[in-house]
């Protein structure tokens, strides 16, 4: 076929290529090196067992171009592609079943990128979802912990951009080629998330979504993570899919529960059935994966500067004794039904802890400086 590119570049254009198993990218790559090129199509049928379709498609490929357009692309948009067998790709994801022979890559990944929990949850997300993933994601980005998820709307959005607000490190997925930026409004968080950790996607730059893109995107997802925490999901949602290949992979399971009215707590409360990890608290998580919590300095007297709005009042009013919600609702003249998300975002936070008999202390009073 050719015999003046390197493997690295034959296997720039068999990735635009779908369904070549991991043994047989093996054996072709095994051939060239031996050969400087490959089979025609009958012979990588016969000789590496491919099947005939895929060889047929193979044996069509016209490389010269679709290496220069890979490489076209990526240069202009300064994205780097690491193969498994380059010490650029991350260690994490070597372990985990038929991983991406490539990666595609815009921004760096650190050594400290290993220590990384997986946000993810439904794209429909309402105002108490997308606050606890913000403030879930900002929490954890504050331990040094990096946050990884899917750029989606909703609760991936949110989960990067508590990350970034909190000065920590985000890695976003792609189900989809760097032309075909998906969803198109969060070209521009990616390009912050280029500059405060990296962007991954395994399909060639020119490849556009499509629905069988996202499995397989959601097991890099996982497979970048030590976990996978689920905020709001219905029992048809795609990060039901993160979560089962999370525990494929060995890496633990999280979730949220929510109202058990709600359509979007379903997903959650299913998975908590199942066995996944009940989130009350950042320090579940930490706890569970034996993270450090780093110390934290004692809660002022006034609202910490993070606290906003309801959240800065309610604060405010729980003191040096421990207050019961309806007490709080009574005090601030608030309604149970918004004072109750936000004493749980507020939880997640770490500035308050919850009582037995529905009260709520500051977690400074409560616990001390010891935990």
């Amino acid at each position: 076929m050719m015999n003046a590119v390197s493997w690295k570049e034959m296997l720039i254009a068999l990735n635009t290529i779908d369904g070549i198993p991991p043994a047989q990218l093996d054996a072709m790559k095994t051939h060239f090196e031996r050969h400087g090129s490959l089979p025609d199509a009958s012979g990588l049928v016969r000789n590496l067992g491919l099947r005939p379709k895929a060889a047929r498609r193979i044996s069509r490929i016209d490389f010269s171009k679709v290496i220069h357009q890979e490489q076209k692309a990526t240069s202009a948009q300064n994205i780097r592609i690491d193969t498994i067998d380059e010490p650029e790709y991350p260690t994490p994801l070597k372990e985990i079943y038929s991983p991406p022979p490539l990666l595609y890559r815009k921004g760096e990944y650190l050594p400290e990128d290993q220590t990384a929990i997986a946000i993810v949850g439904s794209r429909q997300a309402d105002y108490r979802g997308k606050s606890l993933a913000k403030t879930l994601a900002a929490s954890l980005a504050k331990r040094g912990i990096t946050i990884v998820s899917g750029l989606a709307r909703g609760i991936d959005t949110q989960a990067h951009l508590g990350a970034l607000e909190a000065g920590g490190r985000t890695i976003g997925v792609l189900g989809s080629g760097f032309n075909h930026f998906y969803p198109a409004e969060n070209k521009d968080l990616g390009e912050k998330i280029a500059h405060q950790g990296c962007v991954y996607s395994e399909f060639p730059c020119y490849r556009p979504p499509a629905p069988r893109n996202f499995p397989r995107r959601n097991r890099i997802i996982s497979g970048l993570s030590l976990g996978v925490v689920v905020i709001q999901a219905t029992k048809r949602s795609g990060s039901l899919i993160t979560a089962r290949l999370a525990l494929e992979q060995g890496r633990e399971v999280f979730a949220l529960p929510g109202p058990p009215e709600s359509p979007l707590s379903r997903g959650c409360h299913a998975l908590i059935k199942q066995g996944a990890k009940l989130v009350e608290d950042v320090n579940d998580i930490l706890e569970e994966l034996a993270l450090p919590n780093q110390s934290r300095e004692t809660a002022p007297t006034q609202a910490p500067p993070r606290l906003k709005g309801l959240a800065a009042r309610l604060y405010e009013h729980i003191g040096s004794e421990p207050i019961q919600i309806d007490q709080l609702c009574q005090i601030s003249e608030t309604d149970p039904k918004d004072v109750l998300p936000t004493l749980l975002s507020m939880e997640i936070m770490g500035v308050i802890v919850r009582l037995p008999g529905q009260c709520f202390a500051r977690k400074d009073i409560a616990m001390g400086e010891n935990r």
